[in-house]
């Protein structure tokens, strides 16, 4: 385990299979997750205080092997070059954000052109008559 006072909190493991449950990714990223993760060699599963991720930390080493998200899984193995797996749900939940940014900004509140406030429901600003 990762031995820093400044570290996040986090919740530990017993199994892989309880953080995954715990964390909930997409139901179409599981067996993507369970296949990315059968072989790497780790002993600590925890999820920090933000539940960004789930991370698989080896025994006596001072950073994860994995760290694993909603969209996505970063594998640094002890040996050999790190690799990104791209999850199926990850380009979904992108299209998803999209669509509602495009709400947010259709909704956004009308400003005056002159003074930049913000307008009322008659559409007149109040400052510049």
């Amino acid at each position: 385990m990762t031995l820093t006072q400044d570290i996040e909190p986090r919740t530990y493991f017993r199994t892989f299979e309880a953080a995954l449950a715990d964390f909930k990714p997409p139901a179409e990223n599981i067996d993507q997750i369970v296949e990315a993760v059968r072989g790497l060699r780790y002993e600590h599963v925890y999820i920090p205080e933000s539940r960004a991720f789930i991370a698989l930390e080896p025994a006596g080493a001072t950073s994860p092997v994995a760290f694993i998200s909603h969209g996505y899984i970063a594998v640094h193995p002890e040996e050999g070059d790190n690799y990104w797996i791209e999850l199926p749900a990850h380009q979904a939940a992108a299209k998803g954000f999209a669509a509602v940014a495009e709400k947010v900004q259709e909704a956004a509140i009308p400003t005056c052109a002159t003074c930049f406030t913000n307008l009322p429901s008659t559409g007149l600003c109040d400052y510049c008559g």
